[in-house]
């Protein structure tokens, strides 16, 4: 249904999502405004989202990047659009299409026409309707009885060379109840099913039949039939016929049987017809002469060519060619078929079957033999012993497996603040928060949401992922837990901070005797236990003096993560420290400003000292710069811009 459709939008500009949002509704589909990035990428973590329309322009993290992060999420493979008023160029339209598998980049301003062309396109595939096709059941997971009835209650218009499909599905599901018919000739026609057998067909022929089965059979005249109908009544000639002793119920029996046989044929010849089907309880034994699928099947197997014409067959499965193909029985129990003359030449359909193969493959490998390979993989499917694989299906849940594994692997080992963290609830979230934001989850995320066919493998990872957030919200929505976590953190937080500062003030010592990779080493073991500006700036240190670093890339890099740290941090003797032996590798003359701060703030810190006697003595040397060593060249440029 439409209205189950959800559509994420995220547009900082308030007035731009609200008419976004008017559109999406329109069409029927239920929109979801972020007006933050974070807020959307939020969202879709914790919501099931069928699509998103993301303003590239977006503050902090654009919409591309943004793009990207949803791929990595639930959200997955679903359909984007981008809009943008500033972007207008459709190199970069092109590029953002590619680098994010988008399919759409609107530019602003841009008509709603075209806006809900693009969503509805977008979201054709996942519009769900309660009405489908016989061919669609050919891939369609039909597991419980309930399932197979409800299959057949949905179907739209089914071709009479299709009855035997559907009858395939009813029988095999063991289903009582009533099958209406009418076909493109106006003929109506009842089936009524008993326990998966065919117990009585009703159409305006079927007594005439009957009676000819009669006669045929030599079970009355048609002189005594004559006589019968001059009586006043005539309803129900055939069961009159036992009631005034003309015929034995095993003769009725007999004709009824014949009379089914024959309305099947007449079902199966009609161009269309529109079918109902009403399931019913039934606790009585199927009469004697009702039938069974199997012999239908033996009397369609007779007549190949009428019941399964070859162009009919190709038209019918040209949607499951490239589908594997199962057993849906045990392979003793398929076994007499394939020994059978008619299906032992066909050695690559029953490779396929049997291994998983294609249509397509068995095709190409007997390419004298078309109309073979169609009706006996007909029989097969009929007889309910081969399935066929939703490709679109499977690739849909083993997405949804990535993702489920994603997401155990960010949420795993997290404390319950930490797990709300990473949905966007910040660090403490209130409790309402909490109750909100676990009501999202569990309505998207819960294992009872899954699709029946899922692998006990997602089931899996379904629930741990899901008990891992009901935990969470289990600690974090009551005071008393919440209140308890938050001070075994706080104290947890200082013995692992003052771990963390112990190792930092080892490395440091490495450090100044000039053991850079045992203090690199430690750096690293003390940042597992509690990552510290601290500990960070000394690493650094270690790794440039230590050779590890040399790259200008690198370089810059590192750079830019000391002029992003906390204030505080930066006001420190490690920091300006750090920072100048990175300026120093860069060439950059701020470098000796950066030692002298060091030396300002303490006299006593020795590694400044060095580093600036070691400008000021290469610099005493006249060099020349296109000949001489490098070194000696950066510190003639030290020298020069000092004074």
């Amino acid at each position: 249904m439409r209205n189950v459709i959800k559509v994420l939008i995220v547009d900082d500009d308030k007035s731009s999502a609200t008419l976004l949002s008017e559109v999406v509704k329109r069409l029927g589909f239920k929109p979801i405004i972020a007006m933050k990035a974070t807020d959307g990428l939020n969202v879709a973590k914790l919501q099931t989202v069928h699509a998103a329309i993301i303003d590239v322009l977006l503050p902090k993290i654009g919409g591309v990047d943004l793009a990207l992060e949803f791929r990595k999420t639930k959200f997955a493979e679903n359909p984007i659009i981008f809009v943008s008023g500033v972007f207008k160029d459709k190199n970069f339209a092109t590029e953002s299409i590619r680098k994010t598998g988008a399919l759409e980049f609107l530019f602003k301003p841009f008509n709603a026409e075209e806006l809900q062309t693009a969503l509805s396109n977008a979201l054709a595939s996942q519009m769900v309707t309660e009405k489908m096709t016989a061919q669609s059941l050919l891939v369609r997971r039909l597991d419980s009885t309930r399932d197979k009835a409800k299959a057949i209650e949905h179907l739209e218009q089914v071709r009479g060379l299709e009855f035997p499909f559907v009858l395939s599905i009813l029988l095999d599901a063991g289903l009582s109840g009533h099958l209406n018919i009418v076909n493109d000739a106006g003929e109506i026609f009842g089936v009524t099913f008993s326990k998966g057998t065919i117990a009585e067909v009703d159409s305006t022929e079927s007594q005439v039949t009957g009676v000819l089965a009669l006669i045929k059979n030599g079970f009355m005249t048609q002189e005594d039939f004559d006589a019968f109908q001059t009586e006043a009544s005539k309803k129900l000639p055939l069961d009159r016929l036992v009631q005034e002793g003309l015929v034995s119920p095993h003769a009725v029996a007999v004709a009824k049987h014949e009379q089914i046989l024959h309305d099947f044929k007449s079902i199966c010849a009609s161009q269309t017809m529109q079918v109902n089907f009403v399931p019913q309880e039934d606790s009585e034994t199927p009469p004697k002469h009702a039938v069974k699928m199997k012999e239908l099947l033996r009397i369609m197997a007779s007549a190949m060519d009428e019941f399964f014409p070859a162009s009919y067959l190709a038209e019918f499965y040209s949607v499951v060619k490239a589908s594997p193909m199962h057993l849906a029985r045990t392979p003793d129990q398929v076994a007499p078929i394939w020994e059978s003359k008619l299906f032992s030449p066909l050695t690559a359909l029953r490779q396929a079957v049997e291994e998983g193969g294609t249509l397509e493959t068995v095709l190409a490998a007997h390419p004298k033999m078309i109309a073979q390979v169609y009706q006996c993989l007909h029989y097969l499917v009929l007889s309910r012993n081969v399935v066929f694989d939703d490709v679109q299906r499977t690739k849909s849940l083993n997405t949804m497996l990535e993702r489920y594994q994603q997401l155990l692997d960010q949420i795993s080992g997290k404390t319950p603040d930490k797990v709300f963290e990473y949905f966007g609830g910040g660090e403490r979230p209130a409790p309402s928060a909490v109750l909100r934001m676990w009501d999202q989850y569990q309505k998207s995320n819960s294992p009872d949401q899954l699709p029946k066919d899922a692998t006990q493998e997602l089931r899996d990872l379904c629930q741990r992922c899901y008990d891992i957030f009901e935990g969470a919200k289990d600690v974090m929505a009551d005071e008393q837990k919440r209140a308890a976590l938050f001070e075994s953190l706080k104290v947890e937080g200082h013995a692992r901070h003052k771990k963390s500062n112990e190792m930092a003030a080892q490395a440091l010592e490495l450090l100044r005797k000039g053991q850079f990779e045992k203090a690199i080493a430690i750096c690293k073991e003390a940042m597992a236990v509690q990552s510290t500006s601290l500990t960070f700036l000394i690493q650094t240190w270690a790794q440039v003096k230590g050779g590890v670093v040399t790259q200008k890339p690198q370089l810059l890099e590192l750079v830019k993560k000391l002029d992003g740290m906390a204030p505080d941090d930066r006001k420190s003797t490690y920091w300006y420290m750090t920072m100048g032996l990175l300026k120093k590798a860069l060439l950059d003359v701020s470098a000796i400003s950066m030692f002298e701060k060091v030396i300002e703030m303490d006299s006593t810190f020795m590694e400044a000292r060095r580093e600036l006697n070691s400008i000021s003595q290469t610099n005493t040397r006249k060099v020349d710069i296109l000949n001489g060593d490098i070194s000696a060249v950066v510190s003639q440029l030290f020298r020069t811009k000092a004074k």
